[in-house]
């Protein structure tokens, strides 16, 4: 018989002993599996037009919803950006964390750091967390949002350059900075950022293994390495060009590119302004227009006068019946000394996003032009023996993408060890660079 005091107690909920992360009945799950939906469509269309540019109406129209609809989660823009890139780099934290955790030797800590950041990406490809935006459009970000996203980036690049300070040590490679070796290290994890995009492309596992084997043994065969002397990349302009109409012009065209690039790299497409630009060259904005006269027309042509620059890098290095290695060695030395001296700024290839998907395309099948000439000259270097054996799909994207110094954007987004490009010797900190391409950090001297 059941008493009058169990009657009046009441119902309780039925607890699981264990969680059902897939139930449909728990709101706090709808909810996150939402949150993540809308983050992911954010990061994509960030990475792709620019925080600026993107409005929240278009997210919500890839995701199905109203702008209100978005609203709802996130109460603006600036909130919903500000999420996306702390997610990021919240994800570059976990593996650098679990690096430095690695109980093992520095040079074990950073091969740790890029299994671990390939499982982010492995994760993110897998539907199992968010879409992780590039990092390089902090700009558009509230100062005290920047400033703590920043910071936390900048706890990471502090962290990496200790294991490459540890590791030099550890094995005596006379590596004369530690910062270029730590930005080559940032820019190859940007690299491998875009994988969820470009897994068709290449295996990630196989990306980690390849950069690894770079950092520790470099790309050489035969102990030793002297490099080699450095040629102009870019002739000067005479005196009697002055009085030349057509050389005028050009040197104002250039002047309009460099200064283009520099201002997209920093802001991204959509946070740039004509304007700003021309006031930069002390310039009107008629002058300006008068030479180029829309934004996309500036963005491509500071991406062909990019492309142009590598592949005259790559022709130069190849005249004089240069072959394999040294045709990689003085490629990239070459362009590393314009960008690192200020001479000539290179654009991140990945802006071209921002452009029509035709002409998208046609700059992507110049790229990927540029990668193969790599590796060419790569796997002509392995055959030869003066190279070690890699994967030459993944070595050749990563030979293209370390010749683009603006690709380390989160660096530039954290405002760290930028100072080694614009320093007083910008041809030792070239020399420290592809000293880790041909030799790695684990040669002994």
């Amino acid at each position: 018989m059941v008493s009058p005091r169990e009657q009046a107690r009441p119902m309780s909920v039925l607890r699981p002993e264990f969680p059902d992360h897939s139930s449909p009945f728990s709101r706090e799950q709808e909810r996150q599996r939402k949150e993540a939906a809308i983050l992911s469509a954010a990061a994509r269309r960030f990475d792709a037009e620019g925080v600026h540019a993107t409005r929240l109406e278009d997210i919500a129209a890839d995701l199905g919803l109203t702008k209100t609809g978005i609203s709802y989660y996130f109460s603006s823009k600036e909130e919903l950006a500000g999420e996306v890139y702390r997610a990021s780099a919240q994800a570059l934290a976990d593996a650098v964390r679990q690096a430095r955790e690695e109980t093992g030797s520095a040079a074990q800590r950073i091969r740790t750091l890029f299994r671990a950041f390939a499982d982010q990406m492995r994760a993110v490809s897998e539907g199992r967390r968010p879409h992780l935006a590039a990092i390089n459009d902090l700009d558009a970000l509230g100062s005290e949002l920047q400033a703590g996203i920043a910071a936390d980036l900048s706890g990471c690049i502090s962290d990496v350059n200790g294991m490459i300070i540890a590791w030099a040590g550890e094995s005596g490679a006379p590596l004369g900075r530690p910062e270029p070796a730590t930005f080559f290290v940032f820019g190859l994890l940007d690299w491998m950022g875009s994988w969820p995009s470009h897994k068709r492309d290449w295996n990630i596992d196989t990306a980690a293994d390849t950069l690894f084997a770079i950092l520790t043994d470099g790309l050489k065969t035969e102990a030793g390495w002297e490099p080699a002397p450095l040629q102009a990349g870019t002739p000067d302009v005479g005196v009697p060009q002055v009085f030349d109409r057509e050389a005028r012009n050009r040197m104002k065209r250039e002047a309009f590119l460099k200064a283009g690039t520099r201002f997209f790299n920093k802001k991204g497409f959509g946070g740039v302004a004509l304007s700003e630009i021309a006031a930069s060259l002390g310039v009107t904005r008629g002058a300006f227009y008068y030479h180029i006269p829309d934004k996309e027309q500036l963005l491509e042509q500071c991406l062909e006068r990019s492309f142009t620059t590598v592949e005259q890098a790559l022709d130069r290095a190849e005249a004089g019946g240069r072959s394999g290695l040294a045709v990689i060695e003085h490629t990239v030395r070459d362009l590393i000394y314009q960008q690192a001296s200020g001479v000539t700024p290179l654009l991140r290839p990945s802006l071209s996003a921002a452009l029509a998907e035709p002409r998208q395309r046609r700059h992507a099948a110049r790229l990927r032009n540029i990668a193969r000439r790599f590796g060419d000259a790569l796997e002509h270097a392995v055959s030869e023996g003066e190279a070690r054996p890699v994967d030459i799909q993944v070595a050749e994207r990563i030979l293209t993408h370390s010749v683009f110094l603006n690709g380390g954007y989160t660096i530039a987004a954290a405002n760290s060890f930028t100072d080694w490009r614009i320093s007083e010797d910008p041809l030792t900190a070239t020399i420290d660079y592809v000293y880790i391409l041909m030799r790695g950090l684990g040669a002994e001297t």
